[in-house]
């Protein structure tokens, strides 16, 4: 086993390598003292805080030379300041807390469940991934700031429950039926107006032109009443759609329909277009 190994696999022990009958038995050789040392420099350069800590209890055993022990020992305070925590809290749609909750930091396995302790973790941005059966994953990207403590953090699985109520107002249906209504009154109002315009249109190309008429002005007069009367029984005819079909929208509408109805209403030259889907 190389020193690096072996470095590793002490501060899996850090317990075993502070003192005890089981831990002089695994007790770090003088090369590994100063090889975990220079790691715990190298990772505190690279703000790896908690391989920084975990390379330093290694070094500060009993079996390291005196000095060495001696600045691994005062560094670990200092780490221990430094490095952040962050209590995680998972809950489901209801409020309930969730524990049977798997946490990943950046690929890494922080926390196999969740039970409200403070977990250490190394400062800067982070991403989290949570994960729990029945639920899809939860990702969330975190800035931790060194020396950092005891930040709270949730997250919810689910959403709420749907909660259904009886819609409030007419309804797209009755809505519709109104609109139509109201395209039909209009429809009649424009059919009366031109009616009596076309009457009026009328008497004038009779008082012009009564018969075979050859003058142009009495031609115009009886043209401009034609005009006038078939625009009126055009309207007159969209007019009684119009209120018929609204009558059938009102009659048919449903009260307590809770889907969602789309409707689209067109008006174009001489045309009027209602669509509705519930």
């Amino acid at each position: 086993m190389t020193p690096r190994c072996r470095v590793i696999a002490a501060a899996l022990a850090v317990g075993s390598a502070l003192g005890g009958a089981e831990a002089r038995a695994a007790d770090p050789t003088t090369r590994e003292c100063l090889a975990a040392s220079e790691a715990s420099l190298k990772a505190g350069n690279e703000h790896k805080l908690r391989l920084e800590r975990a390379a330093l209890l290694i070094c500060a055993a009993a079996s390291c030379p005196a000095d060495v022990r001696r600045e691994c020992i005062r560094r670990v305070d200092e780490v221990n300041a430094a490095i952040p925590t962050i209590i995680l809290v998972a809950k489901d749609a209801s409020g309930g807390d969730l524990g049977a909750v798997k946490v990943v930091m950046d690929g890494e396995v922080l926390a196999e469940r969740l039970d409200g302790s403070a977990l250490p973790i190394d400062p800067g941005a982070r991403t989290f991934r949570f994960e729990t059966a029945g639920h899809p994953p939860i990702t969330k990207q975190f800035v931790i700031h060194e020396s950092q403590k005891n930040r709270h953090e949730a997250v919810v699985f689910g959403s709420p429950a749907a909660f259904s109520a009886p819609r409030s107002g007419l309804g797209v249906q009755k809505t519709l039926a109104i609109v139509a209504g109201g395209v039909g009154l209009a429809s009649l109002g424009v059919g009366s107006a031109f009616g009596l315009t076309a009457m009026a249109k009328k008497a004038d190309a009779e008082k012009a032109c009564p018969r075979d008429c050859a003058d142009q002005n009495g031609v115009n007069l009886w043209d401009d009443a034609a005009g006038a009367g078939n625009v009126s029984t055009a309207a007159f005819v969209l007019g009684g759609v119009m209120l018929a079909a609204g009558a059938a929208l009102w009659l048919t509408a449903s009260a307590d329909s809770t889907r969602g109805p789309t409707a689209q209403v067109g008006i174009g030259p001489g045309s009027i277009q209602l669509r509705g889907v519930w």
